[in-house]
């Protein structure tokens, strides 16, 4: 096998009009630099740079001891694509001119990313092993569905959005009984909190639909996923494959958010710690390092299932949650993860790990081609 492998990596991202003209430069610089000192060729483009005719390159920048340079580089044998696009329009024409560059000139795709919450759902309720850990989900249909679920579920339910990230525009509704008061807390789309409270079942049914709009939503059960102070938590583990091709846990993480603020997103103002120490401070030794395994096994499960669903990947942040009785839930998976907890926490090893695995992974794929 070759030792010193052939092609260029390009990191496609989404533009930015911060002090560099894309996003994420900070993860970028340190990408570029694990590259240079592999002997490989990385760099960073956007979208919008592949121009008609790209045999001379792409415009792009890379890090050359640590200074930005910026230069026309060699289209990719490998994309790591962190580009995120929410808007439909912007995502479409990312496809088209990648199918433009395909076209020209063939690249490996090193991950893809998953087709939203609701396919992922679906996509492990068809998994034996995964079913017992997945909270109840529905596609949000309207106040009559919403009024169904309150009856059904103690008078509690959560909603999210379909496609949403980093917890805006989360919900929570509450049934006071006996008068039938409404109460919402949620996350704007701003992610700050807010705080909502409705005489009547009937108009907090109306305020949340209005609220909603034609967003997809889902709707879930409202798991106690708190700490004993009222902390909202989530754990938090980024798995990847390594320079060998094969899945591996590169860490875990406990994000708590600020008490009774609904999400434990960091974004949101949440706080990371060690996951064990946590669960075990909450949940006691025996419980505290049984869910610590569930989500072990869990962890290598899941990434091994969906790509047999959605193909090849190299990198999955997965999302669980446990309950005051130990209870371990799938959360979420997100294909294209942030790895900042693992510097919040002092885990030194996870974060280096966390940058390094989809350089060693894509050098992993350029060695193998034939």
């Amino acid at each position: 096998m070759k030792n010193h492998p052939q092609g260029t990596i390009g990191i496609l991202v989404s533009e930015s009009g911060g002090p560099f003209p894309f996003a994420e430069s900070a993860f970028c610089r340190k990408l570029c630099t694990i590259g240079e000192r592999q002997g490989l060729c990385v760099y960073v483009f956007c979208p919008a740079w592949i121009t008609g005719g790209n045999a001379g390159g792409i415009q792009g920048y890379t890090t050359q001891r640590g200074t930005w340079v910026r230069r026309r580089f060699p289209r990719p044998d490998i994309i790591y694509d962190r580009c995120l696009i929410h808007d439909r329009k912007q995502q479409l024409r990312k496809h088209q001119l990648l199918s433009r560059l395909a076209a020209e000139h063939p690249f490996i795709c090193l991950t893809r990313g998953l087709a939203g919450k609701w396919a992922v759902y679906q996509a492990l309720r068809q998994c034996p092993k995964a079913v017992p850990y997945l909270p109840e989900t529905e596609i949000y249909d309207g106040p009559a569905q919403l009024r169904e679920w309150l009856q059904a579920h103690d008078g509690e339910v959560f909603l999210k959005p379909r496609n949403g990230t980093h917890g805006k525009r989360t919900l929570y509704a509450k049934l006071q009984h006996p008068d039938g008061e409404l109460r919402v807390i949620g996350r704007s789309g701003r992610n700050s909190i807010f705080r909502r409270r409705f005489s009547s079942q009937q108009e907090g049914l109306k305020w949340v639909d209005r609220f909603i709009g034609k967003r997809p939503f889902l709707i879930q059960p409202y798991l106690q996923l708190n700490s004993a102070g009222g902390e909202p938590f989530d754990v938090r583990v980024l798995m990847q494959k390594n320079a060998t091709g094969v899945w591996s846990l590169t860490g875990m993480a406990v994000r708590a958010g600020q008490k009774h603020s609904l999400t434990s997103n960091l974004h949101g103002g949440g706080t990371a710690h060690q996951a064990l120490p946590f669960l075990v401070r909450e949940l006691g030794e025996t419980d505290g390092k049984a869910a610590v395994t569930a989500i072990r096994k869990l962890s290598f499960l899941i990434p091994e299932y969906l790509e047999t669903r959605f193909g090849r990947l190299a990198e999955l942040g997965l999302d669980f949650g446990v309950d005051r009785q130990g209870c371990v839930w799938v959360l979420e998976v997100n294909s294209k993860p942030g790895r900042s907890s693992f510097f919040h926490i002092g885990d030194p090893e996870s974060a280096r790990k966390s940058l390094e695995n989809p350089i060693f992974y894509a050098r992993h794929l350029l060695l193998s081609k034939p």
